[in-house]
């Protein structure tokens, strides 16, 4: 299964809370009459600090795979649907599709009231590949566990794929889940906090690194 990310930015013009209201209320459902999405989220961006990202928010999706994937693009519901509606709420100047396969760090809830913080990461420049991914997983990982409060906690790795023509700008997706904005920032200030941040520099490019805090709308929760 692979976790499609397509991060979004608002058409100019738009209020945000105009562009947030017509992407859950109008937008989900054309975008989930496409049959090839097993789940489908909306993640908006709500106010945090630290935020840096230049996405308002981003849609995931799980499909089978890359067959799926490109039947999905060729689908009428892809087309004449979602593809066409994007136009009147989105910036296709400022998108960025990532395709990935999920590790579950930590499972957990989704969704409600729940908030998440976003994460796109880039590796840090000399590692290798395979290193990057071998510690994030093994090392950084276990290290995230021990935030106080954390609910959920989900790598999405870029798939190999990606590196065939050119070198992506971001490597993977990290999300971590809390009750509150308030409990993510006590978690980020705790001792934990501070040692996975710093455990962070080991191998990520950190200046390069987006973050923004988001609140998720279920459009298709499975199927």
């Amino acid at each position: 299964m692979l976790h499609v990310h397509y991060f979004i930015t608002r058409k100019a013009g738009m209020t945000d809370a105009e562009f947030h209201r017509y992407w859950r209320e109008t937008h989900g459902p054309i975008a989930a009459k496409i049959p090839q999405l097993h789940r489908y989220v909306q993640s908006h961006r709500i106010a945090a600090f630290g935020s840096n990202s230049p996405y308002d928010g981003e849609a995931e999706v799980l499909i089978d795979g890359l067959d799926a994937m490109a039947a999905l693009r060729q689908s009428p519901e892809y087309i004449d649907g979602a593809l066409a509606d994007e136009r009147k709420f989105i910036d296709l100047t400022r998108v960025e599709w990532m395709v990935t396969r999920d590790h579950v760090v930590l499972d957990g809830p989704t969704g409600g009231k729940l908030v998440k913080g976003v994460w796109q990461l880039a590796i840090k420049p000399g590692m290798a590949l395979d290193e990057f991914r071998k510690y994030w997983l093994e090392v950084h990982g276990p290290m995230a566990l021990k935030l106080p409060g954390i609910r959920r906690y989900l790598q999405s790795h870029l798939i190999d794929e990606s590196y065939l023509y050119a070198a992506p700008r971001f490597d993977g997706v990290a999300q971590l889940w809390f009750d509150s904005v308030e409990a993510f920032a006590a978690a980020f200030a705790s001792p934990a906090g501070n040692d996975l941040m710093a455990d962070g520099r080991v191998f990520i490019d950190t200046p390069r690194m987006t973050f923004f805090m988001a609140q998720e709308h279920i459009q298709i929760a499975s199927r």
